[in-house]
């Protein structure tokens, strides 16, 4: 097989109008062994072109300066390249050209010529040696390109498919979040209520950040700024708020946080605020609830969560709480590596510094951001 493949000629167009530059270049491939190479001149570029568009070609040797009296009426040696490159993109081209300086022949390379060769330079072996060369090049040029191709063909295949899962992550949140709305509009007892309630923002929380992923087709970060400003709203007329009586301080620069960070930092902001809204402002007090994101210089954050309200008792031991909000924050920040820390008035603050980086352990394998630590305290909590 291999024999048979090397016995194959090279075949060559040579597209030349100098009869004495053709003479010389045919008594260079006069030189290599018999059989090698198959060269077919043509000195206008109207035939060259018909017959370049048969196929068969191996390789392309154009005058760059071709006379434009014998070629087509307004091709100029750049636009001739661009010519044969449209015509035959899978051919290979070496230029021929009177002046090695020439600016002209920059821009051919750059228009797709694999070489270039100055006439009353070439030596006898030189010439067969840069086509075979120049074929190798082209031949490496396109294999990488159809890698390229092939690569972003899998990306972007890989992004539609990630887009669709937090598509369908998100529905089915929605859907649970519904089912939870449904199963409340039918129970009498308000604590029964409440922690139907506060599940469902729990719920909510999370499908946003699929959803906040979905829309931005950026499946790898999440923009938080954009996920609070349109989660706290919603969480907060939740409560049935009376309107004009909260007001909500946003203040996050843009940063964008990995799902595996998006998720813990979702979910803690939605405690801490639900938190605040039951507690801060009894007796339809009015009062102020704010948030602030900050992104430190030795790689942590600090993510904080504060209010304006009647402030925190200090007999209140947060770190062993027994709400099930309380003990999801402190489940959370340790799942983040990060601390709590607790000002209890003027104003109340919770404030969570955790360093900036990807969760490398205890990550749900279902690869949804929720960390597995998070799947067991919910499994224990529906255990008892």
């Amino acid at each position: 097989m291999r024999e048979s493949l090397r016995a194959q000629p090279l075949r060559i167009l040579l597209i030349e109008d100098n009869p004495g530059d053709v003479s010389l270049l045919r008594e260079m491939f006069s030189t290599e062994r018999p059989g090698s190479f198959e060269l077919m001149h043509l000195p206008q570029l109207g035939m060259a072109m018909n017959y370049l568009a048969r196929g068969g070609v191996d390789i392309v040797l154009l005058d760059l300066d071709l006379d434009l009296d014998l070629g087509l009426p307004h091709a100029a040696g750049l636009d001739t390249v661009r010519r044969v490159r449209r015509l035959a993109p899978h051919v290979p081209l070496i230029v021929l050209t009177d002046q090695e300086d020439d600016a002209a022949v920059v821009e051919a390379m750059l228009e797709g010529a694999q070489d270039y060769l100055v006439k009353g330079q070439i030596e006898n072996r030189a010439l067969p040696r840069a086509l075979r060369h120049a074929i190798e090049r082209f031949r490496l040029l396109t294999k990488a390109a159809l890698t390229n191709m092939e690569l972003e063909r899998r990306v972007k295949e890989k992004d539609i498919l990630l887009g669709e899962i937090h598509h369908r992550v998100k529905n089915s949140l929605q859907v649970v979040s519904s089912l939870l709305s449904l199963e409340s509009a039918r129970i009498a007892d308000s604590s029964v209520i409440e922690m139907l309630q506060s599940t469902q923002n729990r719920v909510r929380s999370m499908a946003l950040i699929h959803q906040t992923l979905y829309q931005s087709k950026d499946f790898g970060s999440v923009d938080f700024h954009a996920f609070l400003e349109s989660f706290v709203p919603t969480l907060i007329q939740s409560y049935s708020i009376h309107p004009g009586q909260i007001s909500l301080s946003i203040h996050i620069a843009e940063v964008r946080l990995p799902i595996d960070l998006a998720v813990p930092c979702g979910l803690i902001v939605n405690e801490l605020i639900s938190n605040a809204l039951k507690h801060a402002f009894p007796d339809g007090r009015k009062g102020c609830v704010g948030i602030e994101f900050v992104h430190e210089a030795d790689g942590y954050a600090t993510l904080s969560v504060s209010d304006d309200g009647v402030g925190i008792a200090e007999e209140m031991d947060f770190a062993n709480a027994e709400t099930l909000g309380i003990q999801l924050v402190y489940l959370l920040a340790g799942q983040l590596g990060g601390r709590v820390s607790i000002q209890r008035s003027m104003p109340t603050r919770f404030l969570l510094r955790f360093p900036l980086r990807l969760i490398e352990q205890g990550n749900d394998a279902g690869g949804n951001g929720v960390p597995e630590q998070f799947h067991l305290f919910c499994a224990r909590g529906l255990r008892n």
